[in-house]
């Protein structure tokens, strides 16, 4: 799930460690404090941490401070950067309670989250997989962890995340080495689909599905296609 969320700016010319820590607000009800725009994107949440991507420029060792619906003011620390990626590590390790609170404040307040509609019949494997889908199968399939690619390829951890979330894409000369990684000939990552010819059928059709879950019509769900 991704949780849209604001970061306070330090002031001009104000140092790191003379500045207050910088305060991270999730959105609530589809809103942010104040009507302030989203500059944050957390793609996970974790008891242990978070990991957020932002154009901020956020130093290693920088201290964040989240107002947690279950658990009040909590900090994370980041510890890794990878361009626009960060990795943050909370000082004490978050509830159950707090962590479901928190993975919720997309929703508005009091409502439930909607159960999921039935899946629909699964297609033929690898059927119209993008690249970074196909490379999330193979190596799951190959029983590997982010972190046993990105060592036999020499890269980080948060480069294999973004080529499996189509947020970047490897160079061609490296598409040989990442077969020999996931131990499938390099064929099977030379031809991948990009967004099918019934892609509008289909975008009706999740908008159909969401509607009936959240008791609205098809015309008051929007959705947004990152690329």
């Amino acid at each position: 799930m991704a949780i849209k969320a604001h970061l306070d700016h330090h002031a001009p010319g104000e140092s790191q460690r003379a500045a207050p820590r910088r305060a991270l607000w999730l959105e609530t009800s589809g809103m942010l404090p104040g009507g302030q725009e989203a500059n944050v994107t957390i793609h996970n949440l974790s008891a242990a941490g978070l990991l957020l991507e932002t154009g901020l420029d956020l130093p290693t060792g920088e201290t964040l401070t989240l107002d947690l619906p279950e658990t009040g003011a909590v900090e994370a620390v980041v510890m890794w950067r990878s361009d626009r990626l960060y990795g943050c590590a909370f000082g004490t390790a978050l509830g159950a309670a707090a962590l479901a609170a928190a993975q919720l404040q997309g929703l508005p307040v009091g409502e439930a989250a909607p159960a999921a509609p039935a899946p629909p019949p699964a297609p033929a494997k690898g059927a119209g997989e993008t690249l970074g889908a196909r490379l999330a199968r193979l190596r799951r399939e190959a029983g590997l962890t982010l972190a046993d690619v990105a060592a036999r390829l020499g890269v980080s951890k948060p480069t294999v995340w973004a080529w499996e979330k189509g947020k970047a894409r490897p160079l061609p000369e490296r598409i040989e080495a990442i077969a020999a990684a996931l131990g499938v000939e390099s064929a099977e990552l030379a031809h991948t689909s990009g967004p099918s010819a019934d892609l509008g059928a289909m975008i009706a059709d999740c908008r159909a599905r969401i509607a009936d879950a959240c008791g609205t019509s098809p015309d008051a769900v929007r959705i947004m296609i990152e690329l």
